[in-house]
């Protein structure tokens, strides 16, 4: 692992959509009849898009997953994400984002 102290964080990590772990996707499954019942009252629940990840780039190590649900909520966190890694010191994103070093 390299030091961090005060290089960019888009030095130091990369952020992504990425897809969710087979476990989670597998339980998106038994969801449905829940989903096409709340359609049918008017619900609208949108579908995962995946989760944003953000991992080290030296490594590529898996540092922080977030998963979201609807293209609004993906598209927020992921330019959220994006933007602190380009104004923020790698030391100040993983605090922001509470990682661990």
């Amino acid at each position: 692992m390299t030091d961090t102290t005060a290089r960019p964080a888009r030095e130091v990590y990369v952020a992504a959509l990425e897809t969710p772990p087979a476990e989670r996707r597998r339980l998106d499954w038994l969801r449905w009849p829940t989903r096409m019942i709340a359609a049918a009252l008017g619900v609208l629940d949108e579908p995962s898009f995946g989760d944003v990840v953000v991992r080290r780039i030296d490594d590529a190590a898996e540092v922080m997953r977030l998963p979201v649900t609807g293209s609004e909520e993906t598209g927020i966190l992921l330019d959220d994400v994006r933007g602190d890694l380009e104004t923020l010191s790698a030391d100040e994103f993983a605090e922001r984002w509470t990682i661990s070093a």
